[in-house]
C-alpha cells in the first residue's frame, strides 16, 4: 500500500485502476481510481458474494445497437403494442 497525498488529506492507494474507451486509456487520478475500484468491487461483492479481493477484475460496457425496454426488477424485456406495454 502507498500512501500518497492530494492537497492536505492522505490518500491510501490500494489499487491501481485504468479505463479505456475507444482503444484509448482515459487519465485517471489517484482519486478516481480508487473510488472507480471501490465501487465495482462494492457491487461484486453484492452480487457475487465474494469473500476476498480479487486480484484483477474486468468491466466492459459496449452501446447496443437499438435500446431495449427492460423490467429493472423482473429482467424481462417489455415492447408496445397499440401504445400499450407488454412484457415479452
Amino acid at each position: 500500500m502507498v500512501v500518497l497525498v492530494e492537497g492536505h488529506r492522505p490518500l491510501k492507494k490500494n489499487f491501481e485502476t485504468e479505463m479505456w474507451v475507444d482503444e484509448q486509456k482515459l487519465p485517471l487520478n489517484h482519486f478516481v481510481q480508487e473510488i472507480t475500484a471501490n465501487v465495482m468491487l462494492g457491487f461484486s461483492k453484492t452480487l457475487k458474494r465474494l469473500e476476498t479481493v480479487p486480484e484483477k477484475m474486468e468491466v466492459k460496457i459496449k452501446k447496443i445497437a437499438k435500446p431495449v425496454e427492460l423490467h429493472a426488477q423482473k429482467n424481462i424485456h417489455l415492447t408496445r403494442l397499440n401504445g400499450k406495454r407488454l412484457s415479452r
